[in-house]
């Protein structure tokens, strides 16, 4: 939800979460058509609450996905829900639909090693 500040006569984008960079490779399947579709992507960050997402595809929003990734300083990949809940070309903002408490603990544990490391 954008914030206006009246002095400098800017918007900016308030965020539930922070954002911490990354390059990690990411494995996407989803129902395209009614079709299963696989298809691999590209994390370039990630907070608590999801990820943004570049794929050369055309997807639309508030499509489910299943997310397939290794997280840094990790050594279980995870497999998560999203949807995508915005984009701008092919880069995608993906929200993580009821990640599990294990899911959500690795997360946060890396977001917070990639807060120290910045």
């Amino acid at each position: 939800m954008p914030e206006s500040n009246p002095a400098v006569g800017s918007t900016r984008e308030v965020r539930r979460w922070e954002r911490y960079n990354v390059q990690i490779p990411v494995n996407v399947a989803t129902l395209l058509n009614g079709q299963r579709c696989r298809f691999r992507g590209e994390a370039s960050d990630i907070s608590r609450g999801g990820l943004g997402l570049f794929v050369a595809r055309n997807l639309d929003l508030g499509t489910t996905l299943r997310l397939e990734f290794l997280l840094p300083y990790n050594v279980n990949e995870l497999s998560i829900r999203g949807v995508i809940r915005n984009r701008r070309g092919f880069s995608y903002g993906i929200e993580f639909v009821h990640p599990t408490p294990y899911q959500q603990q690795t997360i946060e544990r890396t977001c917070q090693v990639l807060k120290l490391l910045r």
